[in-house]
């Protein structure tokens, strides 16, 4: 992951985008979990708790945290109780239902709950709270020096927090708590805070400052921005004058080596969470193999890995979620981030990110998420750098952490020309559109409507790929097989590699997903919809357009394969359900089977389709003798004969072109889309 930082500030710097150069012990309070605040006063005790409103953003606050645990104005604390039975835990329980339905609750009867618990600050955590208190205030004051009147607010939350210790600070906030408890109504976070009630430890944020900050002439409130950038830059200064430069002149990036046998910082990330820059561990045993471990195995100066992790905090901000990233979650196997960024930045920042793994399901984007629009817009703003000079590329690389693993490795990193994405973005498109008329039957707030198909982000065909139908398409489970770096392969990349790759695709879909296209063509005979897990649904409308794609990549497009053997008898046996469809409804008076016959013939034809033709010859006949003799004025008649002649026409140009008696994978893909083909005159 060095590498490609070490181009992502290069290219940054190239193109003037400043970002605030965080120290590495000065982090962002975590989102996650529950927070409070501490406000304290002259004689540090605790003059009052409050929460922040749902919409605060906690990471706009800052902690020094140079050890793990050890960390202010910000820390966290397990909560004050534990409850020793089932019983107990019960009465907690309660209480949180009767706070969700408005009552109130009485300070008698929080009390006598916390009689029959015990203490969850054990010797442990009260020496962790005292650490943070002393240890993590006095490393904060070294740095910071003398401080200026108008930040001199932390300096009284320095001076207020030394007046106190973790026995006296545990007291006084479970008096608080409980004073807020049997005040306050609908806040079930503070009997959270009380109360442990199971086995597993919950920890909530406490975040100290103070409210007098006007009277004592200050500017600002301690976790102010201003203060906290005031203090990164004192961090910074005293980190740089205390500096040794060690062994070495240069680090492997031929910069200045100071600081270079320092611990890389780590960057605190949207979906993975702390992101150490690189990590090679002396505790790893299999990490001493060439005696080069830590720092020696790579060297990196301070300033060079300050420029690193500023770069990728900027990357990675929340701002910039479809532009310079996106969370590929939901549609891989892991967490995962991707990243996407042109080395020269235009006027317009792109949604590189989104074009490439999509928009969530909940987005609202008023121009629309579909791939179409948002490369439209991604090519407007590249088209600006594409025509200059030759290294103005578009760099992408993707970060994922395994469940339970705590590292976080590059599984990604691909680098191409801004008109190369471009002209990749727009043959995507073309590739998706390699199809017949298909039409889906869905449900828009329970009516059945009918939709087109829609082109696949390349997360998307992962996903697509990644899941296997079963039951009759009635149900779907994960399966391993293809990564976001073969979707992205498919969209920038050429050559036998992607016609290869294509054609795996190819047998994954037929092999995974061909019952789900048999029932989904069978439903459309129908005029019905197909309920699946709404979860899926998007599937139903993607799968068709990836095979139009996977066969465009192997220089198979729609104008020629249209008239292909192959696709002809997809055609031929959706007909045939037309066709028989209609002789249930009239002459078995509605009495129609689980299957028509095309449909059950289709597994047949994507093996054998010499036998299915067979097969079907002799089961057609007494469906095209009755479409033959049928006149009058009923509605269907037009639409019965417009199927016999349908019947005719294919029956001949299979004819014409004859039938191989093997079915390859491109040959399946073109029954299948034939299969789904759909007309008009059929709606």
């Amino acid at each position: 992951m060095l590498n490609e930082l070490r181009d992502l500030a290069r290219s940054l710097s190239t193109s003037g985008v400043e970002f605030t150069d965080w120290h590495s012990n000065f982090k962002k309070c975590p989102k996650s979990g529950l927070t409070c605040f501490i406000s304290l006063k002259e004689n540090g005790d605790i003059e009052d708790i409050s929460f922040p409103e749902p919409d605060f953003d906690i990471t706009t606050v800052r902690k020094w945290e140079k050890a793990n645990g050890c960390s202010f104005p910000a820390f966290n604390v397990p909560s004050l109780h534990r409850t020793q039975n089932d019983e107990t835990a019960k009465e907690v329980d309660q209480i949180k239902k009767d706070l969700k339905k408005g009552n109130r609750i009485t300070a008698a009867v929080l009390s006598s709950v916390i009689e029959k618990c015990v203490s969850n600050w054990d010797s442990t955590v009260l020496s962790s709270v005292n650490r943070c208190l002393t240890r993590a205030t006095s490393e904060i004051e070294e740095q910071l020096g003398t401080i200026p009147d108008e930040y001199s607010s932390i300096n009284k939350l320095f001076q207020r927090t030394k007046l106190f210790n973790a026995e006296s600070f545990y007291q006084q906030l479970n008096n608080q708590l409980l004073q807020k408890g049997y005040v306050n109504v609908n806040n079930t976070d503070i009997l959270d805070m009380l109360f442990q009630t199971s086995n597993t430890a919950k920890k909530f944020q406490v975040v100290f400052e103070i409210r007098d900050w006007t009277a004592i002439g200050a500017s600002y409130p301690p976790n102010n921005p201003n203060i906290q950038r005031w203090m990164n830059n004192r961090m910074i200064h005293f980190s740089s004058v205390n500096r040794t430069r060690g062994t070495a002149d240069r680090d492997a990036f031929n910069g200045i080596a100071d600081g270079w046998e320092e611990k890389l910082p780590s960057v605190r990330m949207p979906i993975l969470g702390n992101v150490i820059l690189r990590a090679m561990s002396s505790e790893s045993s299999c990490q001493k193999r060439y005696k080069m471990v830590d720092a020696f195995s790579f060297p990196i100066g301070a300033s060079v890995r300050q420029e690193m992790k500023g770069a990728l905090e900027w990357l990675s901000d929340k701002t910039r979620k479809k532009k310079t990233w996106i969370d590929l979650t939901k549609k891989v196997d892991n967490a995962t981030i991707l990243f996407a960024y042109p080395t020269q930045k235009p006027e317009t920042e792109p949604e590189l990110a989104g074009l490439m793994g999509g928009a969530e399901e909940t987005a609202t984007d008023p121009d629309g998420a579909t791939f179409s629009a948002i490369a439209s817009r991604v090519t407007q703003s590249l088209k600006g750098i594409s025509t200059g000079a030759a290294n103005n590329e578009v760099r992408i690389f993707v970060l994922t952490k395994r469940s339970g693993d705590a590292r976080t490795k590059v599984v990604v990193s691909k680098r191409y020309t801004a008109a190369h994405t471009i002209e990749s973005a727009e043959l995507w498109q073309a590739g998706c559109r390699n199809i017949p008329n298909i039409k889906i039957r869905q449900f828009e707030d329970r009516t059945p409507v009918w939709r087109g198909c829609l082109t696949p982000f390349p997360s998307e065909v992962v996903w697509c790929l990644n899941t296997a139908w079963i039951r009759q398409g009635t149900y779907a489970e994960r399966v391993h097989g293809f990564s976001i770096n073969d979707a992205l392969s498919l969209l920038l990349d050429e050559g036998n590699e992607v016609r290869q790759l294509s054609l795996r695709a190819i047998d994954a879909i037929v092999r995974n997903c061909a019952s789900l296209i048999l029932t989904v063509g069978q439903e459309n005979a129908f005029s019905r919809g197909f309920k699946i897990n709404k979860k899926y649904e998007k599937q139903l409308v993607l799968l068709p357009s990836i095979l139009g794609l996977l066969l465009y990549k192997n220089g198979i497009e729609k104008g020629g394969f249209m008239n292909s053997p192959a696709y002809l008898v997809g055609r031929f046996l959706s007909i045939a359900d037309d066709l028989h469809l209609k002789y249930c409804q009239y002459v078995r008076k509605g009495s129609i089977p689980p299957q028509l016959v095309g449909n059950a013939l289709m597994p047949t034809a994507l093996e054998t389709p010499e036998k299915a033709l067979s097969m079907l010859s002799q089961r057609i006949l007494p469906y095209q003798a009755w479409a033959k003799t049928l006149s009058g004025d009923e509605k269907d008649v037009g639409l019965v004969k417009y199927f016999l002649k349908q019947v005719g026409e294919v029956s001949n140009q299979l004819k014409e072109v004859g039938l191989s008696p093997t079915c390859t994978d491109t040959d399946k893909a073109q029954i299948l889309l034939g299969y789904l083909a759909w007309s008009e005159k059929t709606e």
